[in-house]
């Protein structure tokens, strides 16, 4: 059972185990999509919180996506968090390209 459990964990690590769907903001699917296919360029131990904040995320901004209230704000976010993840995360490389 452990070998098994193990080989799971080795395959979801070694790809991507997700796709976000899009949220209708398009500076949001912009950074989702990179995060995802990035993240599993993160450490072991770091992979499995990225891509559970990745999805959280994409669900609540999938949620908010429709308040045109929030919309701007979100839009804000989202290209703010991008720049940002490309030249401070530990996948800056990835994320920039």
């Amino acid at each position: 059972m452990k070998l098994r459990l193990g080989l799971l964990f080795a395959v979801s690590i070694a790809t991507p185990a997700f796709a976000v769907d899009p949220t209708g903001i398009p500076e949001c699917d912009a950074l989702l999509t990179r995060y995802e296919a990035c993240s599993v360029q993160l450490t072991p131990a770091k992979v499995h919180a990225a891509q559970r904040e990745l999805l959280e995320g994409a669900m609540s901004l999938r949620a908010n996506s429709g308040d045109p209230k929030l919309r701007p704000s979100l839009e804000t976010f989202c290209a703010d968090t991008f720049k940002r993840m490309k030249t401070e995360s530990d996948i800056k490389e990835c994320m920039a390209k």
